[in-house]
Parts: structure tokens; C-alpha cells; sequence
């Protein structure tokens, strides 16, 4: 896989989870209400906390033996597969009060799903991205935080006629963001028992 197609794979994997209707979406749609550019604080207070683990992880991933990497690329596709279920299992989204850069980071932060994607689907994405050295690193950070900040971006100056067509637009939203989870899990667990380069 060359750099472009890697680059690809960042966007799509990340939107995945960018478009899932959470946290983030909503606190993203309810601080719109106030200010149209709110999406782009919260995606700062969201890229405060991302960053530095994507570097912790960056380091750590160079450690990693080529069985170490199927073994997480495996896991990192079994991550998604679940994601999918409880995306489509509840779907649910919380707001959290105190302004959009705290509820960017906090949101980050304490959500338990964060965490596991980084530490299987994102650790994934990493360490194939230290095949292109540190220009690979660069361009994964910048394509994965382009997408909350475009994404997040567009939900909060639009959030009155987002929250019109509300239910509409969650179920197109979660179909998307579902889709791409189970295509890419089941890529992640193929790369990782048949010693694929996708991954």
C-alpha cells in the first residue's frame, strides 16, 4: 500500500467513528445553537487530548514485531465489528455542559470507546503509518483530525436545520458510520491472518 491509499484508508476508518452519533455530535450540535463555529472548539478540545496519545502510540508502535501487528490488526477489526453492534444497539448521544473546548476534551476524554479504538483500530493505523517515516505520522494526525473538524464543523453551523431533520439524518448518519465499521473490521481480520499490507 502506498502513502495516497493509506491516506484514503485514514479517512474512511475515521469517519467511521466520526460520524457516529455521540457524544461529540451532539455536544457539537448543541453548541451551534450558540455559536456557528462551535464544532471547531470542540474538535480543538477533542485534538488536545487525540494528539498526544496518537505520539505515546506512534512511539510504542515502533516496538511492535510483525506478529505483534497481525495480532492487533486482528483485534482492531474484532474493535469495530463491536462498535457496529452497540452503534446499532443504541445509537445514543449525550450533550455535556461547560463550553465547547472543555466538552471537546472531556467528551475525548472519558469515553471508554475512545480509548479502545485508539488502543486496537487507531494503534493499527499507526503503526502502519511508521512505514512512511515521520512525513507518514504527520499526514495520518493531520487526515484524522481534518475529519472531526470538517465533520464537527459542518454539524454546529448548520445545528438548526441539522435539528429539524434530527432523526433523519441520525439513522443515515449511524447506516454510514455502521457500513464502514463492519467493511473495515472484516479488512483489519483479513490483513491480520493472512499477513496482508493493508495493514
Amino acid at each position: 500500500m502506498d502513502l495516497p491509499a493509506f491516506l484514503v484508508m485514514v479517512i474512511l476508518v475515521s469517519l467511521s467513528g466520526v460520524m457516529a452519533p455521540g457524544p461529540l455530535f451532539a455536544t457539537a450540535l448543541a453548541e451551534g445553537r450558540k455559536h456557528s463555529l462551535s464544532g471547531v472548539i470542540v474538535s480543538t478540545g477533542h485534538a488536545v487530548v487525540e494528539i498526544p496519545l496518537i505520539l505515546t502510540l506512534y512511539a510504542f508502535g515502533l516496538t511492535l514485531t510483525i506478529y505483534e501487528r497481525r495480532i492487533l490488526a486482528i483485534t482492531g477489526g474484532v474493535v469495530m465489528l463491536y462498535l457496529a453492534y452497540i452503534e446499532l444497539k443504541s445509537g445514543e448521544s449525550r450533550e455535556l455542559r461547560g463550553g465547547s473546548l472543555f466538552a471537546g476534551a472531556a467528551m475525548t476524554a472519558l469515553n471508554p470507546y475512545f480509548i479502545m479504538w485508539w488502543l486496537t483500530v487507531g494503534l493499527t493505523l499507526i503503526t502502519k503509518s511508521v512505514e512512511f517515516g515521520l512525513a507518514g505520522l504527520v499526514l495520518f494526525i493531520f487526515a484524522h483530525e481534518m475529519c472531526d473538524y470538517v465533520w464537527l464543523g459542518f454539524i454546529s453551523a448548520f445545528s438548526g436545520k441539522i435539528a429539524a431533520i434530527g432523526e433523519r439524518l441520525t439513522k443515515v448518519m449511524t447506516a454510514i458510520s455502521v457500513s464502514l465499521l463492519i467493511v473495515f473490521g472484516f479488512v483489519f481480520i483479513y490483513a491480520g491472518v493472512t499477513n496482508h499490507r493493508l495493514i
